[in-house]
């Protein structure tokens, strides 16, 4: 069976956004195929919200040209008429559909069609090239086009793909490639059905909720149970990985047998998902999540004595403090930080055996009296700075060895800043607000102001940052006038 011996359905839309669960439909472009028969048709939509600055430069869709066009409720029920029983065909058509399919459920309409994705049927047609967006077959086929980023005008180009595609290749590759291209994965047991099909191939961070348990007051409104935060730099290849890998048994696998719903929120790039991951697991404490969970205040060693100022011996020359204790500007030439006060132990302990230090000089054993030998002297783990052996001085040489590289740096910037981080092919980046180590929050470029966190500091985000930041130019980031922001 030849392709256009189907009826089918050309559809493109435009959007005030990239998430069909939060985002709405701005414009929709269909073109109906039977055989040579084609009809156009096309409609603004009012999305009932303000479309982003940056999608109306992009699309040329403003809020005053859609301020007197229909609602999508009202051309719902001629929409769904029209692509009764075709095949639904779109470039991504993931993005379309996913789009649809949550504009009609919010007038009551279920919405699932048979679907071909023109980039997949792209990429097996043509797999000699390495792109094959519009843009791509644009360039490629010659094609022409009136209003790029707008819905009818790019639904024309699909079609013009079709009949180049359907002239170059036989109907038997047609119908092979069309057969690759609308494999589609099953869903998971416990989950709805197409409770997957919207999680983008994007950067991010992904939720698994359960049921919350019958005798448990957690979450009463909603009457589910966070199981576990995630981060990915392609949400859909990650989150399908839990649920298609091999799990032989485990937390892993009882994990995914009680998830119900699956959440996500898309980043611009690795850094913001890092961000949210940590905030997120803190907040809400997953069940499954170990690492990031909170577990007490962090901690970090502040150094008494040093050259010039020498401690004499059975003084305590390092004291462990908390950081919800001290301010963030404050943390400069502090040592650390550590997770926990637990961490911060276990490092010490490795620290005074690999240098040979004291343990009540490094704060590890209770001073009974200044004059007495710790119990690393017997075991000669210790030379004996805690009893007059060992000139204090030369201790301390060893424990700042020791501590070289532990040191919390200066923030490099004057105060507050905001990293702008962007991927390509996005219409909108994210900006991340930042000072003194501490994270505050993200906001989208287009939006003014700062957002509302609170600046304390946090071992996860610090970490994060610390990579991310360390040999950054300083001209990568935007610094935020002293007089914007109250400290």
């Amino acid at each position: 069976m030849s392709l256009f011996e189907r009826p089918l359905a050309i559809v493109d839309l435009e959007t005030t956004g990239g998430d069909p669960r939060a985002d709405r439909v701005t414009e929709v472009g269909v073109i109906l195929v039977d055989g040579e028969r084609r009809q156009s048709w096309s409609s603004l939509v009012n999305p009932g919200v303000s479309i982003p600055l940056s999608i109306q430069r992009f699309t040329g869709i403003t809020d005053d040209m859609v301020a007197a066009a229909p609602r999508f409720a009202d051309i719902a029920p001629e929409l769904a008429e029209r692509l009764h029983g075709r095949l639904f065909v779109a470039h991504n058509a993931r993005f379309d559909q996913g789009f649809l399919r949550n504009e009609f459920a919010r007038v009551g309409l279920d919405f699932s069609p048979r679907v071909l994705c023109t980039v997949k049927l792209s990429r097996t047609l043509y797999p000699q090239f390495p792109r094959h967006g519009l843009d791509a077959l644009i360039e490629r086929f010659g094609l022409a086009c009136a209003a790029r980023h707008r819905a009818l005008d790019d639904a024309r180009l699909v079609l013009d793909f079709l009949d180049i595609a359907t002239r170059e290749r036989d109907a038997a590759s047609i119908e092979s490639a069309m057969d690759r291209a609308a494999r589609t994965t099953a869903t998971p047991p416990g989950l709805p059905a197409g409770a997957l099909d919207d999680v983008p191939d994007a950067p991010g961070v992904y939720l698994f909720y359960g049921e919350a348990p019958a005798s448990s007051d957690l979450l009463p409104a909603t009457g589910e149970m966070p199981l576990y935060v995630g981060k990915s730099r392609n949400l859909r290849s990650r989150v399908l990985a839990h649920f298609t890998g091999s799990h032989k048994g485990g937390q892993a696998a009882r994990m995914l047998r009680e998830t119900r719903r699956v959440d996500w929120v898309e980043t611009a790039g690795e850094l913001g998902a890092l961000l949210l991951e940590a905030r997120l697991v803190k907040q809400l404490q997953p069940l499954y999540n170990r690492q990031l969970r909170a577990s007490g205040p962090a901690v970090a060693l502040l150094l008494h004595g040093g050259p010039g100022e020498e401690l004499a011996a059975g003084e305590v020359a390092l004291k462990r403090i908390d950081l919800d204790r001290v301010l963030p500007h404050q943390l400069a030439g502090l040592y650390g930080p550590f997770r926990s006060r637990r961490d911060c132990t276990a490092a010490l302990r490795d620290m005074a055996t690999a240098w040979q230090l004291c343990p009540k000089r490094i704060g590890l054993q209770e001073a009974e009296r200044h004059t007495a030998a710790c119990v690393n002297v017997q075991v000669r783990r210790c030379r004996g700075v805690c009893c007059g052996r060992e000139d204090p001085r030369q201790h301390d040489l060893r424990l700042m060895s020791a501590l070289d590289g532990l040191r919390i740096p200066v923030w490099p910037w004057p105060g507050e800043v905001v990293l702008d981080e962007r991927r390509p092919g996005r219409l909108y980046g994210d900006r991340h607000w930042l000072s003194h180590w501490c994270y505050l929050g993200t906001t989208r470029d287009e939006d003014s102001g700062r957002p509302a966190g609170e600046m304390r500091f946090d071992y996860d985000h610090y970490r994060i940052l610390r990579r991310h930041l360390d040999g950054l130019p300083e001209d990568a980031v935007e610094r935020v006038a002293p007089g914007e922001v109250d400290v």
